[in-house]
């Protein structure tokens, strides 16, 4: 049955308003190159993603897209691995726990990697606070158990730039990107700005013969000893990740100049929380702000002017400590003879090594945050339980530095 499809989604320019899985979709027909293959398995808060898909089944047949309900999610990146063999790029979309069932063939499609002129980008959709699923989840400890890169959008326009920059990231690091979309951006939505669709060339109306003999069995067949070598290949593959963050200036400092006490470290809705809440302390513009977009790996390179120049690092993270207790550890571990501590600390309190931090929530009933605050370090007398940081925040004021 034909349907018409929705004219929002082929605006080349001008502000649209789509939700969180519709963005998804148009972030994919943006994708420079176009997306050849989009597949995943259905579930909160991503589930939508595959109505959208189905209510562009007549534009996507036309020009050849690839998508495909997968019996379950490890079949779904199969397909994606198998699609590396070529100059393809896939999207796979599944829920937080599904990445569980996922994590064979990803892993193994990750160690493998991307193809050089393709990509793979991996949307997992997180729900923090158990709003539809089972447990809460938090999908960055086992992408890093895996040595998946996470990236995490933070606003309604980066849900939709940052499927193409996923790409870009996949492409340059030889490695497969797991895109981490949590309840409320997936759920809530957004006006954008809008760019022209790409279509791939090479697609289902126009297929190609893969020539098998020609595959590089060294990074396609993974076993022994090639597996080894490929492990060793990680490193120089970070490397080449934290250069294309770089390169597309990713990982803001939103900086204030002459302010060297405090930097707020924070990523995707947490980043939100935060510039509402300095807003209604009317604190905006007023302290620095690490923005982190990749959030693991971290680049040493970039977390080390951090430490050596301001007094107190306090994470701000939706839930679960997964900054503090890994990507900056992992990225300062090697910083200073000496460690400096990334969590507040009494003015006057020695330095201390890097050690779990005690943390509060800061919560109100419909939007969250956690803070990690020291040791020892309580909240003063009468400090609220909630902070509301429900509505939309602007862009900080200040210097915009990217690391």
């Amino acid at each position: 049955m034909s349907t018409k499809v929705p004219p929002r989604f082929l605006r080349e320019s001008g502000r649209e308003v789509f939700n969180g899985n519709e963005l998804l979709v148009k972030g994919a027909l943006e994708t420079e190159g176009g997306v050849h293959l989009m597949t995943g398995y259905p579930g909160s808060p991503v589930a939508t993603f595959f109505d959208v898909l189905a209510d562009l089944g007549d534009l996507l047949k036309k020009h050849g897209i690839e998508c495909r309900l997968a019996n379950n999610e490890a079949l779904a990146v199969a397909a994606a691995n198998g699609s590396q063999m070529a100059p393809l790029r896939s999207l796979v979309v599944f829920k937080s726990v599904g990445l569980h069932v996922a994590s064979d063939a990803l892993a193994l499609g990750n160690l493998s990697g991307s193809h050089p002129e393709g990509g793979v980008v991996i949307v997992i959709g997180d729900d923090p606070w158990s709003e539809s699923t089972q447990v809460p989840a938090d999908s960055r400890f086992l992408l890093r158990h895996l040595y998946v890169p996470a990236l995490e959008p933070s606003t309604p326009q980066e849900v939709k730039d940052f499927v193409d920059i996923g790409f870009s990231l996949s492409r340059a690091s030889d490695l497969y990107i797991d895109y981490v979309v949590t309840t409320n951006l997936a759920d809530g939505g957004g006006t954008v700005t809008c760019r022209p669709n790409h279509y791939p060339l090479t697609n289902t109306n126009h297929p190609f013969d893969l020539q098998t003999d020609t595959l590089d069995l060294e990074s396609r067949v993974l076993l022994p000893p090639r597996t080894g070598r490929r492990e060793q290949d990680l490193p120089e593959r970070y490397d080449r990740l934290h250069r294309e963050v770089l390169r597309l200036g990713l990982n803001r400092l939103h900086d204030v100049p002459g302010q060297n006490e405090v930097v707020l470290v924070t990523s995707g809705m947490g980043y939100q929380y935060v510039l509402q809440a300095l807003a209604d302390l009317g604190l905006a513009g007023a302290i620095p702000i690490l923005k982190l977009d990749v959030t693991w790996p971290l680049d040493h390179r970039q977390i080390e002017p951090l430490l050596a120049r301001f007094v107190n690092l306090l994470v701000v993270e939706e839930r679960r400590s997964f900054i503090d207790s890994c990507t900056m550890r992992d990225a300062s571990a090697s910083t200073v003879r000496e460690p400096k501590s990334i969590v507040p600390r009494h003015r006057g309190e020695t330095r201390s090594p890097l050690r779990p931090s005690r943390r509060y929530s800061i919560q109100s009933p419909r939007w969250h945050a956690a803070a990690h605050v020291a040791p020892g370090r309580e909240r003063p007398s009468g400090a609220p339980d909630g902070t509301a940081c429900g509505r939309p925040a602007v862009e900080p004021a200040g210097r915009h530095t990217h690391l």
